[in-house]
């Protein structure tokens, strides 16, 4: 059974198919971040999942404005923080909200430290492929999955505090390279 919309030129929707796949690959790889910025600039949970809903659409919708040369992310920001200014324009039922300094100065302090943890993921990611296989194989099932501790033991025939303890070893050994890693960048720029 074909999928296909009706009176439309296949063209057209291989078209559509390959911009909503770019637009997923780019979505994917930063919505949690998004998110988390958009969490930083509302006092409530429930309203940042709310502008988070409204604004994915909405670059969904934008996404034919998107310059792919720039940062997603950055873009993403942009567009996610004038949905927040208008969901706070909007939001007079609530006592508790933001003034619109308060809201320039988070957005500015929180883009710096989105900025950071970039470089900070980066590193991380490029240390994690230092471990050894068995070991980005622990910190995979570790916190990769919704594997337990207890279930890796049973299924390794290792104790729980044996895995435990390879794991704080892993977590210093990463902390320890992300932080060289930081400082390099640190020296070069």
């Amino acid at each position: 059974m074909s999928h296909e919309a009706p009176n439309r030129p296949r063209a057209e929707d291989d078209a559509l198919e390959s911009r909503y796949a770019d637009f997923l690959a780019y979505f994917s790889a930063d919505c949690d971040r998004l998110h988390a910025y958009i969490y930083s600039l509302l006092p409530h949970h429930a309203d940042a999942d709310d502008v988070f809903q409204r604004c994915s659409i909405l670059l969904w919708k934008k996404f034919d404005t998107f310059d792919q040369e720039r940062d997603f992310f950055s873009w993403a920001c942009g567009v996610a923080f004038y949905e927040v200014k208008n969901f706070l324009r909007t939001a007079q039922r609530d006592r508790l909200q933001f003034n619109e300094t308060l809201l320039d100065l988070l957005a500015e302090h929180r883009s710096e430290d989105v900025s950071q943890s970039s470089l900070r993921i980066s590193a991380l990611r490029q240390c994690v492929q230092k471990l050894t296989d068995h070991q980005q194989q622990l910190v995979w099932k570790t916190y990769g999955t919704a594997t337990t501790i207890a279930q890796l033991a049973a299924s390794s025939g290792r104790s729980a505090q044996t895995l435990y303890n390879q794991l704080a070893t892993i977590r210093r050994k990463l902390a320890q390279c992300v932080q060289m890693r930081l400082a390099t960048l640190g020296e070069d720029a």
